[in-house]
């Protein structure tokens, strides 16, 4: 009887210890969940940090947006927390929008994308875009629009294959991790809030280690997806004489060095099918001036990114077993501005 009664006692005395391990757990119900947030500091003026928090959809808004200013990042989430009246779960940002007068600051760009990253509560994985419009406003469009919701702002980058070819994908990560690279720079997405959808991408902002060089086109981000062996299924091209539709690709590269200069051999494979040409048109000379339009835009890429020595094909990571080291942390002053490259497209139709 008595080791009946002593099982029983320890029996509650753990059952005690367990349920104690759940006293700080925020009930569901009770905590907010932003999915976007906004980071702003126009003519250097206190930072501004806007959040896009989803709500139960009535007939108004399916989105609240959250605002608050401080000196520091770190002051600003703490007043939105403090004035909260739930509590604020930052573990799932899926999209941070910076301003694009913070980004041209490369030290204050710096220090935010460190503090992201060094974040405990926001996840590394969110992806980063730039904007020239009020932040504000880009996330409060999403209120605006019929037949959307919540995590659409998010869900304009994940469209999956075939839908959006010209759009980049960088998450923090990518962005601190440029900050290091010598051989190898990164596009971040421009957008605007749309007049009609809830964004509009207007190209890509060039990162080189950190600092925001230049801005390319839409259709120049789409060659850089290309080069980069993203399949860019789906991609439409008008040739005036026709239109194709592009539902494979596949590049391989070639490094060398000779003379001391660097050489480098690319063939891109591309897979088609025609949708409309004029009557007449034979599909060798459809296919022979897609791939001469191909490697006249590269071309003419190269020479802009060679001029502003920024690596935005990552072309010097095809040195890495050819150049040492500490010669390759010169890569985009030395090497990259007199790379020649052999560019040949095969196009096939299905």
């Amino acid at each position: 009887m008595k080791k009946n009664k002593v099982i029983k006692i320890l029996i509650i005395f753990m059952s005690t210890i367990f349920l104690s391990g759940c006293w700080d757990i925020k009930d569901i119900n009770k905590r907010s969940l932003p999915l976007v947030m906004g980071i702003s500091k126009e003519d250097n003026e206190e930072y501004k940090l806007t959040l896009q928090i989803p709500i139960d959809k009535n007939e108004n808004q399916i989105a609240r947006i959250v605002t608050g200013k401080g000196e520091t990042l770190e002051n600003v989430i703490g007043q939105i927390l403090t004035n909260s009246e739930n509590a604020i779960d930052f573990s799932q940002i899926r999209l941070i929008v910076v301003h694009k007068s913070l980004a041209n600051n490369e030290q204050e760009f710096r220090d935010l994308i460190k503090f992201l990253m060094g974040s405990e509560e926001i996840p590394s994985s969110a992806l980063v875009a730039l904007t020239d419009e009020k932040v504000e406003n880009v996330l409060s469009n999403i209120n605006d629009k019929l037949g959307v919701h919540a995590s659409s702002l998010y869900d304009y980058f994940n469209k999956g294959a075939g839908w959006a070819p010209e759009l980049v994908s960088t998450t923090i990560w990518k962005v601190y991790q440029s900050s290091y690279l010598f051989t190898k720079d990164i596009a971040v997405p421009s957008v605007s809030s749309g007049k009609d959808t809830v964004l509009m991408f207007n190209g890509s902002e060039i990162l080189k280690q950190g600092k925001v060089i230049e801005k390319i086109s839409p259709e120049e981000s789409e060659l850089i997806n290309l080069l980069q062996n993203k399949n860019v299924k789906g991609k439409i091209e008008n040739l005036g004489f026709a239109s194709v539709i592009f539902t494979n690709s596949s590049i391989q590269y070639k490094a060398s060095i000779k003379n001391n200069k660097p050489l480098l051999s690319s063939d891109l494979s591309i897979k088609i099918n025609i949708l409309e040409r004029e009557v007449g048109i034979k599909n060798e000379r459809i296919m022979k001036e897609l791939e001469k339009n191909i490697k006249q835009k590269f071309y003419d890429l190269l020479e802009k990114t060679q001029k502003s020595q920024t690596d935005i094909f990552g072309f010097g990571q095809q040195y890495h077993h050819l150049i040492s080291y500490n010669e390759l942390k010169d890569w985009r002053n030395d090497y990259y501005p007199i790379l020649k490259v052999n560019f040949e497209v095969h196009a096939t139709i299905e």
